[in-house]
């Protein structure tokens, strides 16, 4: 079972290095242990923005616009379509308080040459009307749209797929072999597979991957419950952002999505109703409407999460062909092309376009 590349993981980041490998001329094998989407991917709020909820690291900041234009142009070309939904992003403070905290948010995108707006709280009402009447202030975030994450998902395979590349379901990884700086095979429950590189694209699970190498990657899962709500129609084309990561995307097919707190639980995926009562009050008090909709669906994913805030991009120290693609916490979709294309150019080229040297993982070799 030969390859140019084998990548572990068919999540967003593992099938986005697939797709740009795949542009490139290489031929890819995608190793999934489960089904496409079976982890963060698929609980994530798929939101695609120049800068984020919060302070985005300097050294993102690139691979944040890059990505966020890469997935504009590469727009037609999906398939199956992704489903974009592009009205911005619009960050609400219900409180004096909470006000206070966002204006450092609208600082950032200014900065960044995006045309953004602070408005006060009646005129964030007279723009968004869902929003409640306590609202206290916002900022609207025009470079900002959400896509559906399954769709993404299975466009980028797809892509790879008509390059010749293939998917292999319920593989699991036992051990990558490496020596002599190359690695030598992928042990799975299914096999031996040989490919000239491997990326780990792994999520929460790629430190155990790696451990065996000698490197010890600080990944850690973190639980996001959501909330999926009936479908209704269309009431806002924007993602409604609050305070403590919180956010309420509508998508194309009428159904609101909640989301979602960040809880260091270990592996444990269980729905708590503690959790779920703290978003309900949060979205009933901030967005009235969502209180007469039925929630159809709760459920929760493990997003991962490096101690540093930081993804993990890059050849592992003694094995320049076993290269990391992980950790991008809450933001795997949004910076998922960039890293993709970062990969590809890693793999193809010998050199990225984009500086990815504070994404290394040789950061976390003892000097």
């Amino acid at each position: 079972m030969n390859s140019d590349v084998i990548v572990i993981g068919g999540g967003i980041i593992g099938t986005a290095c697939a797709h740009f490998l795949a542009i490139k001329g290489a031929r890819v094998t995608v190793l999934e242990r489960d089904h496409l989407a079976c982890g963060a991917t698929g609980s994530t709020a798929a939101i695609i923005s120049i800068s984020g909820s919060g302070p985005t690291s300097e050294a993102l900041l690139p691979l944040s616009l890059e990505s966020y234009n890469l997935i504009l142009e590469h727009l037609q070309s999906f398939n199956p379509p992704i489903e974009i939904v592009q009205g911005g992003a619009l960050y609400a403070a219900m409180s004096d308080k909470e006000a206070t905290a966002i204006r450092p948010f609208y600082a950032e995108i200014h900065q960044l040459g995006v045309d953004c707006t602070i408005m006060d709280g009646a005129e964030a009402r007279r723009f968004e009307p869902l929003l409640a009447d306590h609202v206290a202030c916002a900022v609207f975030n025009p470079a900002s749209f959400h896509i559906n994450p399954f769709y993404l998902n299975s466009a980028y395979l797809n892509t790879a797929l008509r390059g010749g590349g293939r998917i292999e379901y319920g593989v699991e990884v036992k051990e990558i072999v490496t020596g002599s700086d190359r690695v030598q095979k992928v042990v799975t429950n299914r096999g031996d597979f040989q490919g000239d590189w491997v990326v780990v694209a792994g999520g929460a699970n790629t430190p155990e991957l790696l451990a065996p190498h000698g490197l010890q990657i600080p990944i850690v899962p973190a639980r996001g419950q959501v909330i999926l709500t009936e479908a209704c129609p269309p009431m806002t084309n924007r993602v409604l952002m609050l305070v403590d990561h919180l956010y309420a995307r509508q998508a194309v097919s009428g159904n609101f999505y909640l989301g979602s707190h960040t809880e260091f639980v270990g592996f444990d995926n269980r729905i708590t109703l503690e959790k779920l009562t703290a978003f309900t009050r949060s979205f009933t008090r901030s967005i009235p409407m969502l209180a007469r909709l039925r929630g159809l669906r709760f459920f929760a994913g493990f997003r991962p999460i490096c101690e540093d805030n930081l993804p993990v991009i890059g050849p592992v120290p003694g094995c320049s062909k076993l290269i990391v693609a992980s950790g991008h916490g809450r933001t795997g979709v949004r910076f998922s092309a960039s890293t993709g294309k970062a990969v590809s150019e890693m793999i193809i080229d010998g050199q990225t376009e984009q500086a990815m040297d504070a994404f290394s993982p040789a950061r976390f070799v003892d000097k």
